[in-house]
């Protein structure tokens, strides 16, 4: 064997174990269940999460009560989205792009509704590799936004809570990938 088979043989080893390792700590982040307040929920999808719709920062899974009822997911029922980080992210990233998804999607609501929408966003925080952020509607609570299981802020105005949800599920996603594969 030459150096140059050697190498891609090793290369191709270090991806096997990155792959097998980061599968295996996918799943203890993405349980199969996780309880919303004493409402259990199921881990109905997952999807890779990229940036400007190539660079991968991690990954995404959708939890509800039943997963049957995935396409409506802007039902007045418990959920949740995890988002799991591979990379380093700036909590300016999550401000910048919630408000321009939330503007495209939601027009003249965002402008009624934007001083609730900055406040719940000023919640955010720089996130390094292995963080993970929650958001948690409860339709009666609103939405609780966590950092690594740490409450960080809620909106607490069920509809605007919901209305939230469009970044990712609305008729001009942060990711048509991300929306569609969720949406399974």
């Amino acid at each position: 064997m030459d150096k140059k088979q050697r190498k891609q043989l090793l290369k191709g080893l270090l991806s096997s174990l990155f792959l097998i390792t980061s599968i295996g700590w996918s799943e203890e982040r993405f349980p199969n269940q996780i309880n919303n307040s004493n409402t259990p929920l199921k881990l109905c999808s997952q999807a890779e999460l990229k940036a400007f719709k190539l660079i991968h920062v991690g990954n995404a899974g959708l939890y509800l009560e039943d997963c049957n009822q995935v396409l409506d997911v802007f039902s007045l029922t418990p959920k949740r989205l995890r988002f799991l980080y591979d990379v380093p992210i700036p909590a300016k990233a999550f401000r910048e792009a919630s408000v321009e998804y939330l503007e495209i999607n939601l027009g003249e609501k965002f402008n009624q509704w934007k001083m609730a929408f900055d406040n719940f966003n000023s919640q955010y925080q720089d996130v390094k590799a292995g963080d993970f952020y929650d958001l948690i509607y409860d339709p009666l609570k609103g939405l609780l936004l966590q950092l690594n299981g740490q409450d960080l802020g809620t909106l607490q105005d069920p509809e605007i809570a919901l209305a939230y949800l469009n970044i990712w599920f609305g008729n001009k996603p942060f990711s048509e990938d991300l929306k569609e594969t969720l949406l399974k």
